[in-house]
């Protein structure tokens, strides 16, 4: 399976939610209970620390898989006190989802926009 792709926009000191649904190919809800899922996004593949780290495991948090997994859903979500201190034009990230016998699944993959704050 290959990973979708999907770019979205982050607006700079606002709080940031948004809900998925990993499902299969005749569009069922796949089962996540058991999976853990992280995010990372750089401004280059090769740069050393990240600008985004999220995770299911907390530290760093930031995606939460919804009741029990058997819907499928999890969300990406990141407070207004924290979009509020990044400062990029663009990066990539990917999004793997690590089932409970340890397969890495990259889900997502693409482009995140900020935009910027003008109110402060």
């Amino acid at each position: 399976m290959s990973a979708g792709q999907y770019n979205f926009t982050i607006e700079q000191g606002a709080d940031f939610l948004r809900t998925f649904t990993w499902k299969d190919a005749a569009g069922d809800p796949i089962d996540i209970g058991g999976y853990t899922f992280r995010m990372m996004a750089r401004n280059d593949y090769d740069d050393a620390l990240p600008v985004i780290s999220l995770s299911t495991v907390s530290p760093p948090g930031g995606i939460a898989i919804t009741g029990d997994g058997s819907a499928g859903q999890f969300t990406i979500s990141m407070a207004a006190a924290i979009t509020a201190l990044l400062n990029f034009s663009s990066i990539m990230y990917d999004l793997e989802a690590i089932s409970g016998t340890g397969a890495v699944i990259r889900l997502l993959q693409g482009t995140i926009t900020l935009s910027k704050e003008v109110t402060k």
